[in-house]
This record gives C-alpha cells, sequence and structure tokens, in this order.
C-alpha cells in the first residue's frame, strides 16, 4: 500500500506544479480577502450555525458542513488563545472562512496534475495545470463559500477514479476493496454536494463498461459495492448537516431554455485566450486521428455532459459552465502534448509560450477589477 509513497520522488515537474499551485492559492486568498461576503455565503454561514439549511440555493449537505468548519474553529481558537488573538478574531477575516473552498481549488489543481501528467507526460500535466492555476473563473469557485468548487473536485476526481478501476477488475478480486472504498468516496461526496450529481455516477459507470469488454459483471459488482459506500456517506453528512437531500420532483423536471445552448460556450466564461487554445486543440482533435484516442475523447465529452446535465436543471442551482472546466483543460493538456510531438514542436512551443504570458497578465487584470 505505502509503494506509490515510496516510489513518489520531488524533482523539476513536481516544484514547476508546487510552484504553479502556489500561485493559484495566492490569487484565491488574496481574492477571498478583498471580496465582501455575498446573501448565498451569509445563508451557509449564519442559518446552518441556527440549524436551518439554505433551501434557498442549493440544498448541499457537503457544503453546508465545510462552510462552517472554519468559523467554528476561530471560535474554538479564541476559546485558548490570547487576549489580543481573542480581539483580531471576534470578526473573522473573510479569506480565513473562505480557506476551505480555497483548499478544495488546491486539490482540484493538484488531481489535475497528477492524472494529466500520468496521461500525457510533463508537458501536458505543464499546460492542464497552467491553464487552471490562472483561470479567473476557477478562482472564482475557489475563493467563495458555494458547492461548486467542491463538486467540481469531487466530480473529476469520481470520473477518473472510475477510470481507473476499470482497469483493475482484471486483476483478483482480492485487489478490488481499496478501489471499491475509494470510488464509493468519490460517489458520495458528490452525492452530498448535490443529488443531481447521480448523474455524474451514470457517467462514470458509462465509461467503466466501455474500458472493461468481457468484465461487465464485475464492474456492475465493484459499482454497487461503491455506491452502497457512497449512499452510507451522504446519509451521514445529511445527518450531520441537518440537510435532507433536496426536493426529488424539482431535480427530475429538466428544463430546456436558451441557457442550456448558451452554457455549452462554457469556455466563454475564462477569457479569450482559452477560447483560442480550445479552438485549436479540438481542430488538431477533429483533424488528426492520431489525437482522437480515449485519454483525449473522454474529457471532451465529459466537460459538455458535466455542463449540459446541470445546466438542464436549474432546479439545482449550480453556476454550471466552470464544472466542465477542468475537464476542457485536461483535453487541452492531452492535445497539446500530441502537438508538442510532431515538427512543429519549436512553433507550437512558442505559441503556447506567448498564450501563457497573455493568459497570466489578462487573469491578473480580470482579478484587478474585481469586487
Amino acid at each position: 500500500m505505502l509503494q506509490p509513497l515510496q516510489d513518489f520522488k520531488i524533482g523539476k515537474p513536481q516544484i514547476v506544479a508546487g510552484l504553479l499551485l502556489l500561485a493559484f492559492l495566492v490569487q484565491c486568498l488574496w481574492v477571498g480577502d478583498r471580496s465582501k461576503l455575498v446573501d448565498r455565503e451569509y445563508q451557509y454561514l449564519v442559518l446552518n450555525q441556527q440549524g436551518v439549511a439554505p433551501h434557498w440555493q442549493v440544498n448541499s449537505p457537503a457544503t453546508t458542513l465545510v462552510a462552517v468548519l472554519m468559523l467554528k474553529l476561530t471560535v474554538a481558537i479564541r476559546s485558548i488563545s490570547p487576549t489580543a488573538i481573542k480581539a483580531a478574531l471576534v470578526v473573522p477575516p473573510r479569506w480565513l472562512l473562505r480557506l476551505p473552498f480555497v483548499m478544495f481549488g488546491g486539490w482540484l489543481g493538484a488531481a489535475l496534475w497528477w492524472v494529466t501528467r500520468r496521461l500525457f507526460g510533463d508537458e501536458g500535466g505543464y499546460i492542464a495545470l497552467s491553464l487552471y492555476c490562472f483561470s479567473p473563473a476557477m478562482i472564482t469557485i475557489s475563493s467563495h463559500i458555494g458547492p461548486e468548487i467542491i463538486l467540481a473536485w469531487s466530480g473529476f476526481g469520481l470520473i477518473y477514479t472510475a477510470i481507473g478501476v476499470a482497469h483493475t477488475v482484471y486483476a483478483s478480486p482480492r485487489k478490488w476493496l481499496p478501489r471499491i472504498v475509494l470510488l464509493g468516496i468519490s460517489i458520495g461526496i458528490c452525492l452530498s454536494t448535490t443529488l443531481w450529481s447521480a448523474t455524474i455516477v451514470l457517467l462514470a459507470f458509462a465509461f467503466m463498461l466501455y474500458l472493461t469488454p468481457g468484465r461487465r459483471q464485475a464492474v456492475a459488482v465493484v459499482l454497487a459495492g461503491a455506491s452502497i459506500i457512497g449512499l452510507c456517506i451522504l446519509c451521514f453528512f445529511a445527518w450531520l448537516s441537518g440537510s435532507g437531500g433536496g426536493e426529488m420532483a424539482t431535480l427530475l423536471k429538466p428544463n430546456m431554455t436558451w441557457d442550456l445552448l448558451r452554457n455549452l460556450w462554457f469556455v466563454l466564461v475564462d477569457g479569450y485566450v482559452v477560447v483560442v487554445l480550445f479552438i485549436v486543440a479540438l481542430t488538431g482533435y477533429a483533424s488528426w486521428p492520431r489525437a482522437r484516442y480515449f485519454g483525449n475523447t473522454a474529457p471532451l465529452i465529459t466537460s459538455f455532459l458535466m455542463v449540459l446535465l446541470f445546466t438542464a436543471v436549474p432546479a439545482v442551482g449550480l453556476w454550471s459552465p466552470v464544472l466542465g472546466l477542468s475537464f476542457v483543460f485536461a483535453f487541452m493538456g492531452g492535445v497539446g502534448a500530441d502537438l508538442l510531438e510532431t515538427q512543429a514542436r519549436r512553433s507550437f512551443a512558442f505559441f503556447l509560450v506567448c498564450a501563457g504570458l497573455v493568459r497570466v497578465a489578462s487573469c491578473l487584470i480580470s482579478l484587478g477589477h474585481g469586487p
């Protein structure tokens, strides 16, 4: 079980990734400190302290617990601290209240790096993580109290955990248990964020079936065990938070509006640099057979389906465009790594560097003009 830790080494790729993630966290904390708390954030903080679930926005047991975590920790620190620290924490700083969500953003970036580096090599990981760490949209949801970043993190983990677990069903059943538990935890956190994320579980199941011809009964067993664990986690979160799973009737009423079509262009929420890079990647993917393999296809399909699923049911109440961005970054990292292996490597590398510099500058400018 400790073999992955024993094999882990800190080298240049890990240092570069760490610096990028550090830049991301600094931006999140800066935005989180200078932005005023909005009504939805007060709902999660104040109403939950009174034991009332925030039904008006998103019925999310996971967000309910995370939202008050730092507030309760601050109260605990004040009870054992000197007078000066107690006075300073009478009104906790905004960045401190939002810190757990910043951490989820950092974990999603680390997961994106780990997945893309394993799939596409160092260069693919650099591309995907750089796009993520200077993403105004991802910084926004990571520096405010809300369910979007938790769902983005758990949804990304669920899809790629399911893909990884699918490959293990060819091994001895004795090796399934750790994978079942890990997949169950992923399902549980997703469902605890919003019940509608059960649709993501179905998508993950579809990927598992696709990857396991001849072993689909084993996949059904694995998913059934993981789903039971996930439901137990959902019940535990709901019990702790005093928040139910939401009204099923509203979740089963898709509403096909123009927002559904507009949100399919979700890359527009993250600036024109991502739009240009996405068009380049999509053109390369469509015109070059070498780039059309499962590692690139899966994140591309998932990105659009994630946004489509959550836009189709407005009762969920999420800012759905951001849910697909991490998968788009993985897709662009994969295609970008493929293009860097061609004869046009130098020209494409120069293009990426220039686009990256513009991306950093535009991100900092947009954050500077924020509230």
